[in-house]
């Protein structure tokens, strides 16, 4: 159970606490960035590469959305904005998508950028079957020239949201790849976005340059180091002494603290991740309602996102967050109802089976901690739970298969702010990462991938959420907030969905 006289640190939050302890008290006020007109950024490891046609890591995005442009993009408020595409329409039912292309985008070569460009990217990519960035493309039977300007995408089916996976292909220009090969662009690419690469040093930083000539104006921050640093502990410290300005996702057991230090701000963020459960419904014991009825209401939500998160999440009754489109505020999370969970577990006839509860380590923010405070609820009505903690790659590869028992405790947002990845994922048959297969689900997944109308199809996405908390294939604890320790002196705001983006 949550400790009600406030939460106790487990023994990775101390190791961080004393370790950015330390840091305070060795080092003063931290240099402001603009001292040498570079600002240095942490992230947990390095990108495997800056080629944007091979790679859907968050972090290798993180970077490339600084260096490369795409048709369009999401702002901060999960709106879809203009980008190398000035302006778009669908027809035929949301299969037929036609982009408008500005004329005053450069490479960083020099070069313009061309449809002919964009054409040979989207194809390359369809035909690399080996790209886990081709997945993104998968609805696309043709892509060709309309005139001077215009780019004409038709689909195999209908999707309203293409507007908005178009922001995860980034723009390679032809001649400049095909010249420097494969190899040589993945260290040294040329974009069109708001920074060039100065040169990447392997597992110590990549080095970005503002581009004067970026068809958005020259970004006021000059230069960019993308910085890989393993541990919270690290990132933390290096933030107090100055080496760092930026660290994202800061562990809630630090904010406090970090609030505090001199030359330092804490700025906090909605994200885009939402934390559930899912429970395997064939499970002899889980394929009962009741019991899942009576999982749901035994957590407290309040009490796990107010004390132990230190207010750093709230709950949630669907598997979006409010900064995605498609979350319905309608949907209120469950009440925690402790009695009548134990009346809910008596009448399915519970024995006392355990039930494997599995997630993965270091995945988000106070997992251990999270976990060990569900299973301390269930554990408090009579439901029998097993933790088993596992690597993030043991586990995503069950999770992505439909493998894992019992129940699982996960973190899913999608990145283009859009509720149809979730929804794809989760729960349409055939694609879907659950045991739960329901013919009115099915049919409300394809409804709204074909309603180019905003408020119609937010209506038919919030039919399935219902539908979801009367069958209970899955438990949605609450939204992630994000904290950001940033440099006092740089006037940058974070993105809901994590994205590290400068211009």
């Amino acid at each position: 159970m949550v400790d009600r006289r406030g939460p106790v640190l487990s023994r990775r939050q101390a190791g961080i606490l004393a370790a950015s302890a330390a840091a305070l008290a060795a080092w003063g006020p931290g240099a402001s960035f603009a001292a040498d007109g570079v600002l240095n950024v942490a992230q947990g490891s390095d990108v495997p590469t800056l080629d944007p046609t091979v790679d859907t890591s968050p972090i290798g995005l993180n970077v490339r959305k600084n260096i490369f442009s795409q048709l369009t993009n999401v702002n901060r408020k999960g709106v879809v904005v203009p980008e190398l595409a000035t302006a778009w329409s669908s027809a035929e039912n949301t299969t037929v998508w036609t982009f408008t292309i500005r004329k005053n985008a450069k490479f960083h070569d020099g070069s313009p950028v061309l449809i002919d460009d964009i054409l040979w990217t989207y194809k390359k990519i369809m035909e690399d079957k080996k790209s886990p960035v081709n997945s993104y493309l998968s609805k696309i039977k043709t892509i060709e020239k309309e005139g001077d300007d215009k780019v004409k995408i038709t689909l195999t089916e209908p999707f309203a949201p293409f507007d908005r996976q178009v922001t995860l292909i980034g723009i390679a220009p032809q001649k400049a790849y095909e010249a420097m090969g494969p190899a040589q662009f993945a260290q040294t690419p040329v974009g069109s976005g708001p920074y060039k690469v100065l040169r990447w040093v392997k597992d110590d930083r990549v080095e970005l340059e503002a581009f004067d000539a970026y068809f958005e104006g020259a970004p006021k921050i000059k230069r960019v180091n993308f910085k890989p640093v393993p541990t919270d502990a690290s990132r933390v410290a290096a933030l107090i002494s100055g080496e760092l300005d930026v660290v994202p996702l800061l562990p809630p057991a630090m904010i406090d603290r970090l609030s505090k230090a001199a030359g330092i701000k804490v700025v906090k963020v909605e994200s885009y991740k939402a934390v559930y459960m899912g429970l395997d419904i064939l499970d002899p014991v889980l394929s009962d309602l009741r019991l899942r009825q009576a999982i749901d209401m035994a957590i407290d939500r309040e009490s796990i996102t107010t004390k132990l998160l230190r207010g750093m999440g709230k709950p949630v009754g669907q598997v979006v967050t409010p900064v995605t489109f498609g979350y319905d505020a309608t949907i209120a999370p469950t009440a925690y109802d402790a009695e009548k969970a134990k009346a809910l577990i008596k009448e399915a006839g519970y024995k006392g089976d355990k039930i494997p509860l599995e997630y993965p380590i270091a995945n988000f923010a106070s997992a251990d901690e999270v976990a060990q405070a569900v299973a301390g609820y269930l554990s408090a009505v009579g439901i029998n739970v097993e933790l088993k903690p596992l690597e993030y790659s043991a586990f995503f590869g069950m999770w992505a298969t439909a493998k894992l028992p019992g129940i699982h405790l996960f973190t899913y947002g999608p990145t283009a702010l859009d509720a149809d990845l979730p929804i794809s994922s989760l729960y349409e048959s055939g694609r879907a990462r659950t045991k739960w297969v329901d013919p009115k689900i099915d049919e409300l997944c394809r409804a709204q991938r074909a309603e180019g109308d905003p408020v119609k199809r937010k209506a038919l996405i919030g039919q399935i959420w219902r539908l979801s908390k009367e069958k209970i294939p899955y438990i949605t604890l609450y939204s992630e907030i994000q904290a950001y320790g940033v440099r006092d002196t740089l006037a940058w705001e974070p993105w809901p969905n994590a994205m590290l983006i400068f211009n």
